[in-house]
């Protein structure tokens, strides 16, 4: 019993170090990638898959068989989550919210047209045969693909 009593003693203890943050610790950010269930087509043949959704444009597609790929949408520049400036932060949380609605359930398929130099692919995207990316232009959440960076601040 003395034993159980120096265990559970021993784990709060530790649990208190592991969650609490230090006084001057910045908060903690609140994206968290999160995943949505969909359906990709591509030949005319159909796979239920896992999206992973990181950003407001871009996900990782899970597929049968440990298939992992990461995809950029070619079309769009969503806000950046790690940018310095608040506004910018709040509305790639939209972004990557909005993304991650419109895939959820959804039926896609994808026009790979370049691998950047991570090895990510860089995609067209259609979500039950309308473009991905012009719908988040029209809603606002993300600027048209531009060469040089836009600023959301």
């Amino acid at each position: 019993m003395e034993r159980m009593r120096k265990f559970s003693a021993v784990a709060a203890a530790l649990y208190s170090l592991v969650t609490a943050a230090p006084a001057d610790a910045a908060p903690r950010s609140a994206f968290i990638s999160f995943s949505v269930h969909a359906t990709y087509c591509e030949n005319s043949a159909c796979e239920p898959v896992t999206l992973q959704i990181v950003g407001g444009d871009a996900f990782v597609i899970n597929r049968w068989g440990n298939h992992r790929e990461q995809v950029r949408i070619a079309n769009i520049d969503a806000p950046d989550r790690r940018a310095r400036c608040i506004r910018e932060r709040e509305k790639a949380e939209q972004a990557t919210d909005r993304l991650g609605r419109l895939m959820n359930g959804s039926t896609f398929t994808m026009a790979r047209v370049h691998t950047d130099g991570r090895g990510d692919s860089i995609a067209f995207v259609s979500v039950d045969s309308r473009d991905l990316g012009h719908t988040l232009v029209r809603e606002g959440v993300v600027f048209p693909w531009e060469p040089r960076h836009r600023s959301w601040c």
